[in-house]
């Protein structure tokens, strides 16, 4: 595990996007062979609603490129003080160049600018945090964190009725430097036993593509599956005891925390992790995944933009967020976050 606490960072503005089509599980027909009574048991217990899905030519790196023009629009930021820009995604544009390029080049970043991508999915805004730190730490002033997901593009998962728990969204974090007099600790560990628990086979060079690597609509054959029983036992097993492994780490107690953010996998896995905190389950908001399902890393994001945005931009505190999942990796972390900009869930357009 990574036990470790930075000193005077803060997050200065949040932005967030998500695609404008929006599909309902309840008009899903091809969902469980459109078995109602199953779909609403699904509804009731996931807490899934809702989704939205970016259309076939709109990459995550596209979300994350409006969620940052908004956020340089609405802050004092100039882009030539950027001097890192970090993709946190596992749907980029290519494998080669990275991401991180092509957001610098249509943002128009300073050459002086650190470039990089980090393949991560649901502890992806944690750890990108984490590496804004060290950034941050070693020379950076200000660093640019864009997180997203497109999993709606793993078409395979439509086949065994696993695509329509996730919904595609781009984030914009700005990281920087600052004179807080208080520490961000982090908490992030590894569990790489059961990393096919999540994984699309035909995503990298082990296995290139075939001529028959194609479903008959011309879709491609990720060969992407999820293994729900090994991922909702590591859950359950891993995520609380992390979470109070940082608290006594920080030396922080529960009550001491004003908000709970945590990655939205499903309400479920949210109100057993509550419990097993022993804190109350309507501390922790699962409005977020039901009305735009499972966005990966960015679901703490989107999360705060959603529900907390008058808070962060009047008020806030301190908060205690945690992403678990591919990998498969928990990560959480304690930072003040308050009296910034933060968007709402703004719909991507052309």
């Amino acid at each position: 595990m990574v036990k470790c606490a930075f000193e005077n960072i803060r997050i200065s503005g949040i932005s967030c996007c998500v695609p404008e089509k929006e599909y309902c599980l309840l008009n899903e027909q091809n969902l469980y062979n459109g078995d109602k009574k199953r779909i609403n048991r699904v509804i009731n217990s996931s807490g899934f609603l809702k989704r939205r899905v970016s259309e076939k030519d709109v990459m995550t790196s596209d979300l994350c490129f409006q969620a940052a023009k908004n956020l340089f629009c609405n802050t004092q930021v100039k882009k030539e003080d950027i001097e890192a820009i970090i993709f946190i995604s596992y749907t980029p544009d290519y494998l080669l160049p990275a991401t991180s390029y092509i957001l610098h080049k249509k943002l128009n970043l300073s050459k002086d600018c650190i470039a990089l991508d980090v393949p991560q999915a649901c502890s992806g805004f944690i750890i990108g945090l984490y590496q804004g730190a060290m950034l941050l730490t070693s020379g950076c002033n200000k660093v640019l964190i864009c997180v997203g997901d497109s999993f709606s593009k793993f078409t395979d998962m439509f086949k065994d009725n696993t695509a329509q728990i996730f919904g595609d969204a781009g984030t914009a974090i700005l990281l920087e430097k600052y004179n807080n007099n208080s520490k961000t600790f982090f908490n992030i560990e590894t569990y790489s036993q059961d990393y096919d628990a999540l994984i699309c086979e035909n995503s990298g060079f082990k296995h290139p593509p075939q001529k028959d690597d194609f479903y008959s609509d011309n879709s491609f054959i990720y060969d992407s599956k999820m293994d729900g029983k090994r991922i909702f036992n590591f859950t359950l097993e891993k995520v609380a005891p992390n979470i109070l492994g940082l608290l006594n780490f920080s030396n922080i107690k529960k009550e001491n925390i004003d908000k709970f953010v945590f990655h939205q996998a499903n309400k479920f896995i949210l109100e057993n992790i509550a419990k097993k905190i022993n804190i109350d389950s309507s501390l922790i908001s699962t409005q977020t995944l039901r009305d735009y399902g499972n966005q990966c890393g960015a679901s703490i994001p989107c999360t705060i933009s959603n529900t907390l945005k008058n808070y962060v931009e009047n008020q806030g505190g301190k908060f205690l967020l945690s992403g678990f999942g591919a990998g498969l990796s928990v990560a959480s972390c304690i930072i003040d976050i308050g009296n910034i900009y933060c968007s709402e869930l703004v719909n991507y357009r052309r």
